[in-house]
């Protein structure tokens, strides 16, 4: 496509930065309408420039929006008048067309006008995306923008790879290795349990030269793109220099949903990694735990898990939002809310929450938009109050929901929704009953306790709401966030190499390592019982032993050898208490990081089960580790521990 694609005239741009305009309720026509209708020029020159920095159009005009703000519903004068710095940016414009000998203004002339202003809104906010800006403005000038190639320009080698990979996927990879001749496909690292996809790729040259094999994460756009962003503020200057680096912008096009990173690291001899989860398969629990606390905790402790500072919070703001949405609404088209209908806003009232069933008519009032999926016409709200340094404050209490028409409504992630009007469609209850009832529990998950054998505990079911809104002394850390077993690599010497900070924060200390538990139970400890809900019980039973500090359990050496990993992993943790012996600042951690594992699909069933269990025995422990006996040292007294024996009713 030639440089003609630069040629669409003024008069066409300002139908679009009006049009915007319109939708962000400004009533006048600002600097950021008018880049943001360049953006929506499908392969234009201001997005062909962004998408080499690793940007899409959509995720800079998201930017903009928050930054902006939508403006009243009310109009305070007619027509839509241009803001005073339109008025610059314009004229620089018409001085550029002129300088060419041209009376119109078009795209690159406001484009580099918008530039030489330097002072407008999408200027501040692509410098706070990490732009080059100077970089940005000479190629505004000199950028001829020319048809992408999308042949088979790169070789994708699968042979080695035992799987496939989608069409879009394909050409993601092609576009991050453009201008090589081959890349081979190593292999795909276990991951999480979202549907991104991690792979080992080797790049080959023309002459059959092999660069250093990269881990490379392709997934969706937006998350791709906030996980370098994330990098760059938490990750890129705290970290030792021999971890896992991001050295390159994301790949991004407007084409595709899909988006890729390319992590670089230093690797053994055979310059394959391994992750976690597959490496600890040889390993006994005893390597595993002193590899965790060796090398994983002391060689990033430093950065990040040592350097916590007090921090007094309810459990809600940390942890509600690992749950699944409190609220599925089908949006209502009506601009008037039934009279019946309840009000949601903060302070959140639960009670009015636990109240709302199928049907029930709900109006959200100033709650922040989280996600946006036209594909499945759903936008996801969740708390909309700040003031505070925890950002998961405004993750709290997410909403989904349903049937949002794009084409009449402008959403944008960071938008305060002042009011919306909807039904229920489905509870956060029911999803999470539903859940438990696809395991198939052998036992009656709905009453007051999980009984089974000699052991009764909290239902979660039940207690997780009463639990959120219990104040929690802890500390504060710049985390992880994902610390499960597939994003941690084995690097040089048995070095400890992480990956994947697509949810890298300043959060609850202890949620990394609660997070690390549950992935040690599940493809670690799991395995060597079994799937079924009996296999679980045998897992918690042994938990209940290790939570109380016993060292002498009934259980034979390969067993106890296993478990060798979660009592190291627990020595860690008491060190990251924020009150030392307090260990009930653990246990809430673990308990909301296990109850959210229940509903991931993408886990065993067994896991899950064991998921329910684990969750159930954290509360319990949670209450155990808060009663004055043991605060004040003394042994907790038989009712105190809630664990009974089913025959004799003793003590446990």
């Amino acid at each position: 496509m030639s440089d003609a694609m630069s040629n669409i005239p003024l008069k066409d741009l300002l139908i679009s930065a009006r049009q915007e305009a319109h939708r962000m309720r400004h009533f006048f026509l600002g600097v950021e309408h008018l880049f943001i209708a360049l953006l929506e020029i499908k392969g234009g020159l201001t997005a062909s420039i962004l998408a080499d920095e690793g940007f899409t159009p959509e995720y800079v005009i998201d930017a903009i929006r928050r930054k902006a703000g939508k403006g009243s519903r009310h109009r305070l004068w007619a027509g839509i008048p241009n803001s005073p710095r339109t008025e610059v940016v314009l004229a620089i414009a018409y001085e550029i067309a002129l300088e060419h000998g041209r009376q119109s203004i078009y795209e690159r002339d406001l484009l580099v006008a918008v530039l030489e202003e330097n002072d407008s809104i999408p200027v501040r906010v692509l410098a706070s995306l990490g732009m080059d800006m100077e970089k940005f403005r000479h190629q505004a000038r000199t950028r001829t923008v020319k048809r992408s190639a999308t042949g088979t320009f790169v070789k994708v080698d699968l042979a080695t790879y035992d799987g496939e990979l989608g069409k879009d996927q394909l050409f993601i990879l092609r576009r991050m290795f453009h201008g090589y001749a081959e890349v081979r496909v190593e292999q795909r690292l276990t991951g999480g349990y979202t549907p991104a996809l991690l792979l080992v790729v080797t790049p080959i040259h023309v002459d059959r030269r092999e660069d250093a094999s990269v881990v490379v994460k392709i997934g969706q756009t937006d998350s791709i793109l906030d996980e370098a962003q994330r990098y760059d503020r938490y990750v890129k200057n705290t970290l030792p220099p021999l971890t896992a680096r991001l050295e390159e912008r994301p790949t991004a096009p407007d084409t595709s949903d899909l988006a890729g990173i390319k992590y670089t690291f230093i690797t053994d001899s055979d310059g394959h990694p391994q992750d976690m989860r597959v490496a600890a398969r040889s390993w006994t629990g005893m390597q595993l735990g002193e590899w965790l606390h060796s090398r994983l905790y002391h060689y990033f402790g430093d950065a990040w898990w040592k350097q916590n500072r007090p921090y007094k919070f309810d459990v809600w703001q940390e942890y509600d939002w690992v749950l699944p949405p409190v609220l599925t609404l089908e949006i209502s088209r009506e601009e008037k809310a039934p009279e019946d209908a309840q009000v949601l806003h903060f302070p959140i009232r639960r009670q009015r929450l636990e109240a709302l069933e199928y049907g029930d008519n709900v109006v959200v009032e100033n709650f922040i938009v989280q996600k946006v999926d036209r594909e499945k016409r759903a936008i996801w709200l969740a708390l909309g109050h700040g003031g505070t340094a925890n950002t998961n404050l405004t993750r709290a209490y997410q909403i989904e929901v349903r049937d949002i028409d794009f084409d009449h409504d402008t959403y944008y992630r960071g938008e305060i929704v002042e009011r919306l009007i909807g039904r229920v469609w489905k509870t956060r209850n029911e999803q999470l009953v539903g859940a438990v009832r696809a395991l198939e529990p052998d036992f009656e998950f709905n009453g007051e306790k999980i009984i089974f054998n000699n052991t009764r505990l909290m239902n979660p079911l039940l207690h997780y709401t009463s639990l959120l809104d219990e104040m929690i002394d802890a500390s504060l850390c710049t985390i992880h966030g994902d610390l499960h077993l597939g994003n941690i690599l084995i690097g040089p010497n048995n070095s400890a190499l992480l990956i994947d900070f697509a949810r890298t924060r300043d959060g609850h200390t202890l949620f990394d390592w609660a997070t690390l538990e549950v992935s040690l139970l599940v493809n670690f400890i799991l395995p060597a019982f079994g799937e079924s809900w009996d296999n679980a019980r045998q897992v918690v039973e042994i938990l209940v032993g290790i939570n109380r500090g016993d060292t002498r359990l009934n259980i034979t050496a390969e067993i106890a050898e296993l478990f060798q990993a979660i009592r190291a992993l627990r020595q860690i943790i008491s060190d990251c208490l924020a009150n030392s012996g307090h260990l009930e600042e653990y246990f809430i951690a673990l308990a909301f990081c296990a109850l959210r594992a229940v509903t991931w699909d993408t886990m065993s069933v067994g896991g899950r089960r064991l998921m329910f269990l684990v969750s159930a025995l954290a509360m319990h422990d949670y209450k155990y580790y808060q009663q004055p006996e043991f605060v004040s040292g003394l042994t907790p007294t038989p009712d105190a521990t809630e664990f009974f024996n089913s025959r004799t009713n003793e003590g446990f």
